[in-house]
């Protein structure tokens, strides 16, 4: 068995393959900040229930991982577990919690060419929760909201976008027009990066890609087709564990 782990900037993602089959994952809720301790005593957990032959880290905090085996970039890593769920897949959208990348990728899930941006929190899954935060919805929400008109957040930069936030909330705009805003906001920044690098097929991975709105909003908003797993934090994790065959 071959273990792959993804430490993120706000979540820890282990996933489990043998002869290319899943045979567990599990999601913990600390990222870049968990300590090696903490990590060797899951692993040691693991080891007493399977055979495990190679662990391969990834993710934002990869480097901590001293006992992996191989460390692979998480780039590299998401162009495989992209392709492991989706064949047809030739892009990669991934809104992490610090970053957002988008990758154009082969036939057999090879990086060709990939786009970065992770110099303002904006388009990222930090501000969509910085935004929560502020208009008090709750996470376990996030999937009820919705709404037909959505509020104009035009700052380009997160600091300034939660001050727009802010003030529409204190002009008595409904808290589901501001969220769609929010989403709104992102997809700006994503839609750019998506036409540059001239993709169709996109696997769209990473925590936001469970916010089954903004998936639609995303879907509306773009002539592409959007491929969303059914565990989206595990693509990249899967791909590193792949990447130890």
């Amino acid at each position: 068995m071959i273990l792959g782990i993804d430490v993120g900037s706000t979540t820890t993602k282990i996933v489990g393959m043998e002869e290319n089959s899943i045979v567990f994952y599990d999601i913990i809720d600390i990222g870049v900040v968990i300590d090696e301790d903490t990590l060797l005593k899951i692993v040691k957990d693991i080891k007493e229930k399977y055979q495990i032959d190679k662990i391969i880290a990834t993710g934002y905090g990869r480097h901590k991982i001293s006992f992996a085996d191989k460390v692979v970039p998480e780039v590299i890593a998401l162009g495989k577990g992209a392709n492991y769920f989706f064949k047809e897949a030739d892009g990669v959208l991934d809104i992490g919690g610090q970053d957002t990348k988008v990758l154009k990728i082969d036939k057999d899930g090879n990086v060709l060419d990939f786009i970065l941006s992770d110099k303002c929190a904006a388009g990222t899954g930090k501000f969509l929760e910085k935004a929560l935060d502020i208009l008090k919805i709750k996470k376990e929400d996030i999937n009820k909201i919705k709404s037909e008109k959505s509020a104009k957040i035009s700052s380009m930069c997160a600091v300034f976008a939660e001050s727009e936030i802010i003030s529409l909330l204190s002009k008595k705009v409904p808290k589901e027009e501001i969220l769609m805003g929010v989403y709104d906001s992102i997809i700006d920044r994503v839609i750019p990066m998506i036409n540059r690098l001239k993709i169709n097929n996109i696997v769209f991975s990473g925590g936001v890609a469970k916010n089954k709105i903004f998936v639609e909003k995303l879907k509306s908003r773009i002539d592409k087709n959007i491929f969303v797993p059914n565990e989206p934090q595990i693509v990249c994790c899967v791909g590193a564990a792949l990447l130890g065959y």
